[in-house]
């Protein structure tokens, strides 16, 4: 069976498409040539990260970095275990993919034969389908018409005049007049009563002026002392 392998591939930094081989169980990077994978780069610190195989893959670990390390645009606060495909970026112009291979000397496992299976069996024949069922037209028959209403006969009349609209006005007319009379007598007696109104408020006003010494008011001075006053001389 063919043994998995890891390797950085630098994306952008000094030398793009730069594949480095992750073949030791610890690994340091940094700017420093002492270091397993060397970047030469100013946002690189000498010793910048560190890689520590694990099952199943490879731990990243930042070391203090002045730039700091980051895994998809996530900056590290702690160890992390790389998945592959995931981009790793050192400080803000290196940025290095993480994948994952096979050794080129290893035998490649032949794919397991698949089953035969047999063929689907053949789908049954459907029965026919039977035309809908469809009732058989009727005939409308319209409903019956119902005979308009008799109206009732009328009474016939032996010897007798039915009553007409002037018998009817005649019979109104005293009523009205009884109405007419008491407007008119009612009518008088305002009139008399605003009359009356009208004279004492004048005799008043003759009495409070002392006019009755004065004509054309002294044909009425004989009122004077009925008002309790002198009479004129």
């Amino acid at each position: 069976m063919a043994s998995q392998s890891y390797q950085l591939i630098m994306r952008s930094g000094p030398t793009p498409g730069k594949a480095f081989d992750l073949n030791k169980g610890e690994m340091y990077i940094g700017r420093d040539v002492n270091n397993d994978i060397v970047v030469n780069d100013s946002e690189v610190s000498r010793k910048h990260a560190r890689l520590v195989l694990q099952t199943g893959g490879f731990m990243l670990e930042d070391l203090g970095s002045t730039n700091g390390t980051f895994v998809n645009g996530q900056r590290l606060m702690g160890p992390h275990i790389l998945r592959p495909g995931e981009m790793i970026m050192f400080g803000e112009n290196v940025s290095m993919a993480y994948e994952a291979g096979y050794d080129a000397d290893a035998t490649m496992v032949s794919a397991a034969p698949q089953p035969a299976y047999p063929p689907p069996a053949a789908a049954a024949p459907r029965p026919s389908q039977r035309p809908a069922y469809a009732p058989p037209p009727q005939s409308y028959t319209p409903p019956p018409q119902q005979a308009a209403p008799q109206r009732p006969a009328q009474p016939a009349y032996t010897g007798q005049v039915p009553e007409g609209p002037g018998e009817s006005y005649y019979e109104e007319q005293p009523e009205e007049s009884n109405t007419r009379r008491r407007n008119w007598i009612l009518a008088g007696a305002g009139c008399l009563i605003v009359l009356l109104c009208v004279v004492v408020g004048g005799l008043f006003l003759v009495d409070s002026l002392r006019l009755w010494c004065v004509a054309p008011f002294r044909w009425f001075s004989f009122l004077y002392p009925l008002l309790g006053g002198v009479p004129c001389p």
